[in-house]
């Protein structure tokens, strides 16, 4: 009984929670807006019927999400569950919108949200007028940006497809990019496009760093990345669209503030933003443009009546890996494809065998590889059949076809026809299988199956698991867990909850990390990328080590936390003589190679002594 309460518990919890079903929306919009209508209830429900949306266009919908939780709190669990319906729609009229209740199904039982109002009035869509800007890659974006905004302007994300009318099947690859004159950081996709009528694969899923490349705009200088990139094969004709996909992104922004001397030949330097506290991050929202695709049905013309839906550039082969075998010895017939195309769509082609052998379904193996061009690999049938009767046979010839988008033709692959010969082999069963079905199994020469001979494996009588100590461990397993689980969550809670104390403890890791990644800058001579890391590494230690926040950081409140801590001059006149070189080494002139070393070896110097002062 404790067993059945502590696992049925959540469950019992969310049975006796009031079921709340609430619809909401924007309560006022202009003519011509892109806004939500989302449809949320606490419970799992079935049976979701939306209401009509008059006055209103449905560009999305209902696009459904769902998230659950367990909480436990001072010993006391709680479980919570969300279902949300959410609609995109536009405003296509002025005027006061009425939109009747959606109604849905939960546990048998029939639930109604409440009703909406919403106000449309004139004027032009913000959202709209961002779209625009979008698909003209930002060149005409909004207003000018000012020293405490980003527009449009300054950053920006475009969709693109290497093909907009392809062929039925064709391969197609879907790029996202992100446009950026500033920097940004915490990039993250917020609502995914919308590729109804295709099948995708991912092409950066493994990937670990973004593509990225420097490109002129109207005179403007872009960081342009590539964010999202997909393989899209497209499984129905006529006009497809991929909706637009959103994400957000911190986006930094200098405040304006009283410029310096165009005389002063350390401007540039105390302008880096590294060093200039005058900045600030906002969060922006971006939204890229929709792509249009017409897809073209394959010419019937030509086509074989081995295709299958193909579509690609392939290459064939077939082979058996033995032509000489007795009865009830097992042959493998291997069938593979390699190319690039919608292979992993493709299906096994079909091997007719004699009907003396025994077959069995294929064993498929892919070795697919997602390249920036798309998806190509190989994709392999094994067929295993086994011979029941002795004498010559033939497999016939397997034919495999495929349209090519290039040439615009039909291609057909065929194998050759392969001799097998069967001798008998010792103890033959004389069973005889009829088709590829294994259907129709006849005994020759005997009626009776043989009885079978032992050795026999009894179990004591009234010997049941039900109340075996095996049982009552099973049983108690689940309190055991739970109670180590508590456990460890409150160790692991304890040691979180002191944030200064881990990075004061990770401070010489961090900074180590940092050196070996300014290495890596080093020999990829990148010498922006590894004087940064190093000051990085300097300053990042200082930061930890004395749990300051990085706007906090001076060459003087450096030196006034080292002594609070009693360090030897000589480790403090080390370490800031260190953080000097660092930033005017980059400007400069000399042995840039030499000067690099050099830096790197004072910084690792400078972090050891001071690390053997404050521990």
């Amino acid at each position: 009984m404790i067993i059945l309460l502590l696992l049925g518990g959540p469950f019992v919890l969310m049975a006796n929670k009031q079921v709340s079903f609430v619809a909401s929306s924007p309560q006022e919009v202009k003519l011509g807006d892109q806004f939500e209508i989302v449809y949320q209830i606490n419970a799992k429900a079935d049976n979701f019927i939306p209401p009509n949306f008059k006055g209103l266009t449905v560009l999305s919908g209902p696009n459904t999400s769902s998230s659950s939780g367990i909480q436990i709190i001072n010993g006391s669990m709680s479980q919570s569950y969300s279902l949300t319906y959410a609609f995109v729609v536009m405003a296509n009229r002025v005027g006061q919108i009425s939109c009747d209740p959606a109604h849905v199904t939960v546990d048998g039982k029939k639930y109604a949200s409440n009703s909406l109002r919403i106000k449309v009035i004139k004027g032009n869509s913000a959202r709209a007028s961002a779209s625009n800007v979008v698909k003209q890659g930002g060149n005409n974006a909004g207003i000018a940006a000012s020293g405490n905004s980003a527009t449009n302007k300054d950053v920006f994300v475009k969709a693109s497809v290497n093909n907009k009318n392809p062929f039925l099947g064709q391969q197609l690859v879907l790029t996202y990019r992100i446009y950026t004159r500033l920097p940004v950081s915490n990039l993250a996709i917020n609502k995914v496009s919308s590729i109804k009528g295709f099948w995708s694969k991912d092409l950066l899923a493994d990937n670990a760093t973004l593509q990225q490349h420097n490109e002129t705009i109207n005179g403007h200088q872009y960081v342009v990345a590539t964010i999202r990139k997909q393989a899209l094969i497209p499984q129905q004709t006529g006009k497809l669209t991929i909706d637009p996909m959103e994400l957000v992104c911190n986006v930094q922004v200098r405040l304006q503030a009283k410029r310096r001397s165009s005389n002063d030949p350390f401007g540039d330097f105390f302008n880096d933003p590294f060093f200039n506290q005058n900045v600030r991050n906002i969060k922006k929202t971006l939204v890229s443009n929709s792509v249009n695709i017409r897809v073209k049905n394959l010419p019937a013309k030509g086509k074989p009546d081995s295709f299958a839906g193909a579509v690609g550039d392939f290459s064939f082969n077939a082979s058996v890996d033995k032509k000489d075998l007795s009865t009830n010895d097992a042959l493998t017939y291997t069938i593979s494809v390699s190319g690039s195309g919608n292979i992993q769509l493709i299906d096994s082609p079909s091997v007719t065998f004699p009907s003396d052998f025994e077959t069995y379904d294929p064993k498929i193996v892919s070795n697919i590889s997602n390249t920036n061009q798309g998806v190509t690999g190989t994709k392999k049938f094994e067929y295993l059949a086994i011979p029941r009767n002795p004498g010559d046979f033939t497999i016939k010839p397997v034919y495999f076809s495929f349209f090519n988008p290039r040439d615009r033709k039909y291609h057909t692959f065929h194998s050759d026809s392969i001799n097998i010969h069967v001798s008998k082999g010792e103890g033959d069963s004389g069973i005889v299988y009829s088709g590829n079905g294994q259907e129709d199994i006849h005994f020759l020469g005997k009626d009776i199956r043989h009885i079978k001979e032992g050795p026999y494996h009894f179990r004591k009588a009234n010997d049941f698991f039900f109340g075996s100590y095996l049982y009552i461990g099973l049983a108690l397993l689940p309190i055991i867990l739970l109670l180590l689980i508590l456990i460890l969550w409150r160790i692991l809670k304890n040691r979180r909850a002191n944030v200064s104390l881990l990075k004061n403890r990770k401070a010489n890791k961090v900074s180590r990390q940092r050196l070996m990644k300014a290495q890596k800058m080093k020999k990829q001579a990148n010498d922006k990328g590894f004087y940064d890391e190093i000051a990085l590494a300097l300053w990042g230690y200082i930061a930890d080590k004395f749990n300051m926040q990085s706007s906090d950081l001076s060459m003087d409140t450096v030196k006034e936390k080292l002594l609070q801590k009693q360090v030897s001059e000589e480790t403090i006149k080390g370490f800031m003589d260190t953080l000097n070189n660092v930033e005017f080494a980059r400007f400069a002139p000399g042995d840039v190679r030499g000067k690099m070393e050099n830096i790197y070896t004072e910084a690792m110097r400078a972090i050891m002594q001071a690390e053997k002062s404050l521990k």
